[in-house]
């Protein structure tokens, strides 16, 4: 009886070892991602909403989001494949700002503090309707 235990324990072993040293397994390997850096318009007035726009970015897969206030401007840079700047754009109008990509909706954006309130004219008119489906506070 031990004769067929140790048999079957060096065919397993045999088998899971042999096809790994001849090169028949396949590991797997990151695939390379390229980091991108974008630039495009958001809306804000002040630094409540700078923590909230990068916020924003950073949680739909942003590495770094640096917003300028004075230039209306958010820079991100992400992983390409991991996220894109649709989604970012996105995420971030879903906080309550509009950008190059999407507006805001009505809801979120009258929800922020009235300090954040901004000049909505100054959206861009090929901005998308974003749905208030998923809005993120401040």
């Amino acid at each position: 009886m031990k004769n067929i235990v140790l048999i079957a324990f060096a065919l397993l072993l045999a088998a899971t070892t042999l096809p790994a040293q001849s090169g028949m397994v396949r590991k797997k390997t990151a695939t390379t991602s390229t980091e991108q850096t974008e630039k495009f318009k958001v809306l804000g007035n002040c630094g409540m909403c700078e923590r909230t726009i990068e916020s924003a970015a950073t949680g739909a897969g942003a590495r770094s989001a640096e917003w300028d206030a004075d230039a209306h401007t958010l820079t991100v840079t992400f992983v390409a494949g991991q996220t894109s700047a649709d989604q970012i754009q996105k995420a971030v109008a879903q906080s309550g700002y509009d950008n190059a990509g999407y507006k805001a909706p009505d809801t979120v954006y009258n929800a922020l503090h009235a300090c954040c309130h901004y000049d909505r004219s100054g959206a861009p008119s090929t901005a998308k309707a974003c749905p208030a489906d998923t809005p993120q506070k401040q």
